[in-house]
Protein backbone atom coordinates (compact mmCIF):
# COMPACT_ATOMS: atom_id res chain seq x y z
CA UNK A 1 0.00 0.00 0.00
CA UNK A 2 1.31 3.44 -0.91
CA UNK A 3 0.94 6.29 1.51
CA UNK A 4 -0.46 9.37 -0.17
CA UNK A 5 1.80 12.12 -1.49
CA UNK A 6 0.61 15.34 0.10
CA UNK A 7 2.39 18.64 -0.58
CA UNK A 8 3.64 20.19 2.66
CA UNK A 9 2.01 23.52 1.79
CA UNK A 10 -1.38 21.80 1.94
CA UNK A 11 -0.59 20.37 5.36
CA UNK A 12 0.37 23.85 6.58
CA UNK A 13 -3.33 24.77 6.38
CA UNK A 14 -4.02 22.38 9.29
CA UNK A 15 -3.53 23.34 12.93
CA UNK A 16 -0.18 22.35 14.40
CA UNK A 17 -1.06 20.53 17.63
CA UNK A 18 2.36 19.25 18.70
CA UNK A 19 6.06 19.80 18.06
CA UNK A 20 9.02 17.76 19.32
CA UNK A 21 12.74 17.25 18.84
CA UNK A 22 13.43 13.51 18.75
CA UNK A 23 15.67 12.55 21.71
CA UNK A 24 18.47 9.92 21.69
CA UNK A 25 16.48 7.31 23.72
CA UNK A 26 14.03 7.02 20.78
CA UNK A 27 16.77 5.55 18.53
CA UNK A 28 16.55 1.90 17.45
CA UNK A 29 19.16 -0.45 16.01
CA UNK A 30 18.45 0.91 12.51
CA UNK A 31 19.61 4.37 13.52
CA UNK A 32 16.25 6.09 13.33
CA UNK A 33 13.25 6.64 15.61
CA UNK A 34 11.78 3.31 16.71
CA UNK A 35 8.23 2.62 15.55
CA UNK A 36 6.85 2.64 19.10
CA UNK A 37 7.62 6.36 19.47
CA UNK A 38 5.46 7.39 16.51
CA UNK A 39 2.36 6.28 18.38
CA UNK A 40 3.61 7.94 21.58
CA UNK A 41 4.05 11.25 19.75
CA UNK A 42 0.60 10.99 18.14
CA UNK A 43 -0.87 10.22 21.56
CA UNK A 44 0.81 13.31 23.04
CA UNK A 45 -0.55 15.33 20.11
CA UNK A 46 -4.08 14.07 20.86
CA UNK A 47 -3.77 15.40 24.40
CA UNK A 48 -2.91 18.84 23.04
CA UNK A 49 -5.72 18.66 20.46
CA UNK A 50 -8.42 17.94 23.07
CA UNK A 51 -8.91 21.60 24.11
CA UNK A 52 -9.63 22.56 20.48
CA UNK A 53 -12.73 20.36 20.84
CA UNK A 54 -13.76 21.73 24.23
CA UNK A 55 -12.29 18.71 25.99
CA UNK A 56 -10.27 20.62 28.57
CA UNK A 57 -8.58 19.34 31.72
CA UNK A 58 -11.30 21.10 33.75
CA UNK A 59 -14.02 19.39 31.69
CA UNK A 60 -12.44 15.96 32.22
CA UNK A 61 -11.97 16.53 35.95
CA UNK A 62 -15.52 17.80 36.52
CA UNK A 63 -17.34 15.27 34.32
CA UNK A 64 -15.60 11.96 35.01
CA UNK A 65 -15.12 11.31 31.30
CA UNK A 66 -12.13 10.65 29.10
CA UNK A 67 -11.39 9.25 25.69
CA UNK A 68 -10.72 5.81 24.22
CA UNK A 69 -8.99 5.16 20.91
CA UNK A 70 -10.93 2.43 19.14
CA UNK A 71 -8.89 1.90 15.98
CA UNK A 72 -5.61 3.13 14.42
CA UNK A 73 -3.93 3.05 11.06
CA UNK A 74 -0.34 4.27 10.61
CA UNK A 75 1.79 4.93 7.53
CA UNK A 76 5.54 5.58 7.56
CA UNK A 77 6.52 7.21 4.24
CA UNK A 78 9.85 8.66 5.48
CA UNK A 79 12.07 7.94 8.45
CA UNK A 80 12.61 10.27 11.40
CA UNK A 81 16.10 10.42 12.86
CA UNK A 82 17.39 11.42 16.26
CA UNK A 83 17.63 15.21 16.58
CA UNK A 84 15.01 15.86 13.88
CA UNK A 85 12.22 18.30 14.69
CA UNK A 86 8.72 17.09 13.86
CA UNK A 87 5.42 18.94 13.89
CA UNK A 88 2.07 17.13 14.04
CA UNK A 89 -0.96 18.63 12.32
CA UNK A 90 -4.55 17.45 12.85
CA UNK A 91 -7.57 17.09 10.57
CA UNK A 92 -11.02 16.09 11.83
CA UNK A 93 -13.11 14.11 9.37
CA UNK A 94 -16.48 13.16 10.86
CA UNK A 95 -18.30 12.32 14.05
CA UNK A 96 -21.46 10.83 15.41
CA UNK A 97 -22.99 11.27 18.86
CA UNK A 98 -20.01 9.72 20.74
CA UNK A 99 -17.18 8.94 18.31
CA UNK A 100 -15.02 10.99 15.96
CA UNK A 101 -12.68 10.09 13.10
CA UNK A 102 -9.53 12.11 12.54
CA UNK A 103 -6.08 12.11 11.00
CA UNK A 104 -2.73 13.47 12.10
CA UNK A 105 0.24 14.21 9.88
CA UNK A 106 3.82 14.12 11.20
CA UNK A 107 5.97 16.50 9.19
CA UNK A 108 9.72 16.24 9.63
CA UNK A 109 10.66 19.93 9.62
CA UNK A 110 14.39 19.12 9.64
CA UNK A 111 14.19 17.15 6.40
CA UNK A 112 11.15 18.82 4.80
CA UNK A 113 9.12 15.62 4.33
CA UNK A 114 5.93 14.00 5.52
CA UNK A 115 7.18 11.23 7.80
CA UNK A 116 4.02 9.61 9.11
CA UNK A 117 0.24 9.64 8.87
CA UNK A 118 -2.02 8.52 11.69
CA UNK A 119 -5.73 7.78 11.27
CA UNK A 120 -7.91 7.10 14.29
CA UNK A 121 -11.45 6.55 15.50
CA UNK A 122 -11.73 7.96 19.01
CA UNK A 123 -14.61 7.74 21.50
CA UNK A 124 -15.88 9.96 24.29
CA UNK A 125 -16.08 7.69 27.34
CA UNK A 126 -17.66 7.68 30.78
CA UNK A 127 -14.82 6.54 33.03
CA UNK A 128 -17.19 5.41 35.80
CA UNK A 129 -18.93 2.85 33.56
CA UNK A 130 -15.91 2.35 31.23
CA UNK A 131 -18.28 2.72 28.25
CA UNK A 132 -18.50 5.16 25.38
CA UNK A 133 -20.84 8.07 26.03
CA UNK A 134 -22.44 10.98 24.13
CA UNK A 135 -20.60 14.23 23.57
CA UNK A 136 -22.08 17.14 25.51
CA UNK A 137 -23.61 19.84 23.25
CA UNK A 138 -20.73 22.31 23.59
CA UNK A 139 -18.14 19.68 22.64
CA UNK A 140 -20.28 18.49 19.73
CA UNK A 141 -20.59 22.08 18.48
CA UNK A 142 -16.84 22.77 18.68
CA UNK A 143 -16.05 19.46 17.00
CA UNK A 144 -18.59 20.12 14.24
CA UNK A 145 -17.09 23.58 13.60
CA UNK A 146 -13.62 22.07 13.17
CA UNK A 147 -14.94 19.28 10.94
CA UNK A 148 -16.69 21.89 8.76
CA UNK A 149 -13.49 23.94 8.47
CA UNK A 150 -11.49 20.86 7.49
CA UNK A 151 -14.11 19.74 4.95
CA UNK A 152 -13.69 23.12 3.25
CA UNK A 153 -10.05 22.34 2.44
CA UNK A 154 -9.28 21.93 -1.25
CA UNK A 155 -7.61 18.54 -0.86
CA UNK A 156 -9.19 15.23 0.12
CA UNK A 157 -8.23 13.52 3.35
CA UNK A 158 -6.06 10.51 2.48
CA UNK A 159 -8.04 8.01 4.56
CA UNK A 160 -7.08 4.36 4.57
CA UNK A 161 -10.60 3.15 3.86
CA UNK A 162 -10.32 0.70 6.74
CA UNK A 163 -12.35 2.70 9.27
CA UNK A 164 -15.22 5.13 9.51
CA UNK A 165 -17.75 6.51 11.95
CA UNK A 166 -21.19 4.96 11.85
CA UNK A 167 -23.69 7.79 11.47
CA UNK A 168 -26.62 7.93 13.87
CA UNK A 169 -28.82 10.80 14.77
CA UNK A 170 -29.42 11.31 18.48
CA UNK A 171 -33.09 10.42 17.93
CA UNK A 172 -32.10 7.07 16.39
CA UNK A 173 -29.76 6.38 19.28
CA UNK A 174 -32.36 7.30 21.90
CA UNK A 175 -34.93 5.09 20.20
CA UNK A 176 -32.49 2.19 19.92
CA UNK A 177 -31.50 2.52 23.60
CA UNK A 178 -35.16 2.84 24.59
CA UNK A 179 -36.01 -0.31 22.59
CA UNK A 180 -33.07 -2.15 24.15
CA UNK A 181 -34.21 -1.12 27.63
CA UNK A 182 -37.76 -2.30 26.94
CA UNK A 183 -36.53 -5.65 25.61
CA UNK A 184 -34.25 -6.17 28.64
CA UNK A 185 -36.98 -5.21 31.10
CA UNK A 186 -39.48 -7.60 29.49
CA UNK A 187 -37.20 -10.63 29.94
Amino acid sequence: MHSPAIPLDQLASLPAVYRAVIPPPYKDRNGHMNVRWYLALFDDAMDTMYPMLGLTADYFAASGVGGFDLEHHLWFPAEVRIGDTVVIRARLLERNWKVFHYMMFMVNETRGVLSSLFECVHAHADLRTRRTSPFPPQVAAQTDALIAAHRALTWPAPVSGSMRVEAHSSAQVENREEAHTLICESK
